[in-house]
C-alpha cells in the first residue's frame, strides 16, 4: 500500500469546516485517493471533534502565541510589515510540528500545499518523493524569492492549478521550471448541479421567491482583489435600466467566523443606493451553495487580479448557470468565450453592464451558454480526472 502525508497551510483545518479552496480541495481529491491501495494522512489544524471524515488527520492545536501573531496579521494591512512578521511566525511554528509528524509517518509520499516556507521544515528521505501544489501565486512574492529559490531544490516536483501560475513561475525560476507540472481545477458536478425549484425552496430564507426577479450572483471573499467594489458600481448601473434585477453577494473577508473589515464597511456604503435590491448573505458552506448557484440566472467573477484559477468559476459552471468573469490569471483556460462563459476586461463596470445586458436581452444564448458549461465540466473538470492526473504525478506508489 502506498502512503501519502499531505500538509496543509497553518490556517485552517481539514476536514473544510471553517470554509477555505485549498482545504476543501484536498478534502475532495484525497478522499477519492484514501482506498485500498493507497493511506492519505492529512496534516492540518485540528477540525474540531465530531467531525467525520475518511482521511487519517492529525492536527496541530494552535498555541496561544500564534493565537496573538494571527490576531496581529489581521488588524494591520497588507502594506504593513508585521503582517509578514506575523506570517512567518506562525509558519515557522506550525511547520516546525507539522515536519516533526510527516518525520513519524514514514510515508511514501509527502505532498505540501500551498505554503513553499512549508519546505524548510520537512525533510523527506532518498526513498521518499516530495511535492509542492501551489493554488496561488506566493512563488511571486519578491521577497521571498531567494528563500523560495533555495526551497524549492527540495522538491522533486512543483505542481500548479493553472498553465497561467506555472508561467509566472518558470519566468522566476527558470532552473527549476523542468520540474514543473500542472493539474488544473476540478469540481463535482452531481453536488453543484441544476435543481430547478428545490432551489427556490431551499433558499426561501434568503432570496425572495418572485419570478419577475432576475438574480446576480457574487460567490467568494470579500476583499478588494476580488473586484466586489467594481461588480457593485456595475450594478447600480444596471439596477437603474433594469429595477427587476438583483444581486447576491455571499462571502466574508475570510472564511467562516471573519471579522467585518474596512473594505466589507466600504462595500456596504456602497452599495446603499440600492440596498433593497443587493442580498448580503455573510459565509455560506457548500450544502447551500449548491442551491445558490443553481437559483441564480447569471454568476459575476469579477476580479482585478490575476485571479489563479477559481473554483468558484467552475462551480457556477457545473450548476448550468450562465458566467461572465474577468479575463484575467488562469480564468480563460477555464471558460471558453462565448461558448461557456463571457469573459470581460477586468476593473470595469461597463464591460459587466454590457455582458449582463446582452444575456439578459438574449435568455436562449444564455441558457446555451449554460447548457454548454456543464457539459465543459463534465467533459474536462472532473475530480476523477483530477485524481487521474495526481496519480500520475506522485508515480505508481500512489
Amino acid at each position: 500500500m502506498a502512503s501519502i502525508a499531505v500538509v496543509v497551510p497553518e490556517l485552517l483545518p481539514v476536514p473544510a469546516v471553517q470554509g477555505g479552496a485549498v482545504e476543501h480541495w484536498v478534502q475532495e481529491a484525497f478522499e477519492r485517493m484514501h482506498d485500498g491501495q493507497t493511506e492519505v494522512t492529512v496534516i492540518s489544524r485540528p477540525a474540531g471533534d465530531g467531525v467525520a471524515s475518511p482521511l487519517n488527520h492529525i492536527g496541530i492545536p494552535w498555541t496561544a502565541a500564534e493565537r496573538w501573531w494571527a490576531r496581529l496579521k489581521d488588524r494591520v494591512t497588507w502594506k504593513n510589515p508585521l503582517r509578514y512578521v506575523a506570517k512567518l511566525q506562525n509558519v515557522w511554528s506550525y511547520g516546525r510540528r507539522a515536519g516533526a509528524a510527516v518525520r513519524a509517518l514514514k510515508v511514501d509520499i509527502i505532498n505540501i500545499h500551498n505554503e513553499p516556507n512549508l519546505l524548510f521544515f520537512i525533510s523527506k528521505q532518498p526513498s521518499q518523493k516530495l511535492v509542492l501544489h501551489m493554488h496561488n501565486d506566493h512563488l511571486s512574492i519578491r521577497l521571498f524569492r531567494p528563500f523560495y529559490r533555495r526551497a524549492l531544490s527540495k522538491a522533486d516536483c512543483v505542481v500548479f492549478i493553472s498553465e497561467y501560475l506555472l508561467r509566472q513561475a518558470a519566468r522566476h525560476f527558470p532552473e527549476h521550471a523542468g520540474k514543473f507540472a500542472v493539474v488544473l481545477n476540478a469540481t463535482d458536478p452531481d453536488v453543484f448541479r441544476p435543481y430547478g425549484d428545490e432551489a427556490g425552496q431551499r433558499l426561501a430564507a434568503v432570496l425572495p421567491r418572485n419570478p419577475g426577479l432576475c438574480h446576480l450572483l457574487y460567490v467568494g471573499r470579500l476583499v478588494e482583489i476580488k473586484g466586489v467594489h467594481v461588480l457593485i458600481e456595475a450594478f447600480r448601473q444596471l439596477h437603474a435600466r433594469r429595477p427587476e434585477t438583483r444581486l447576491v453577494i455571499a462571502g466574508s473577508s475570510f472564511f467562516a467566523g471573519a471579522a467585518s473589515t474596512p473594505y466589507v464597511e466600504s462595500l456596504i456604503a456602497l452599495a446603499a443606493p440600492v440596498k433593497d435590491a443587493i442580498i448580503f448573505t455573510g459565509y455560506l458552506p457548500h450544502d447551500q451553495l449548491k442551491y445558490l448557484y443553481s437559483a441564480a440566472d447569471i454568476a459575476v467573477v469579477p476580479s482585478v487580479w490575476q485571479e489563479p484559477s477559481g473554483l468558484v468559476v467552475l462551480e457556477a459552471m457545473a450548476a448550468g448557470t450562465c458566467m461572465v468573469a474577468s479575463a484575467v490569471g488562469g480564468i480563460p483556460e477555464l471558460v471558453l468565450d462565448g461558448e461557456t462563459g463571457v469573459l470581460v476586461a477586468p476593473d470595469s463596470p461597463a464591460a459587466i453592464v454590457e455582458a449582463v445586458d446582452k444575456l439578459l436581452d438574449q435568455p436562449e444564448y444564455r441558457h446555451h451558454i449554460a447548457r454548454r458549461a456543464r457539459e465543459r465540466v463534465l467533459e474536462v473538470f472532473t475530480w476523477e480526472r483530477l485524481v487521474a492526473d495526481l496519480h500520475h504525478i506522485f508515480g505508481s506508489r500512489a
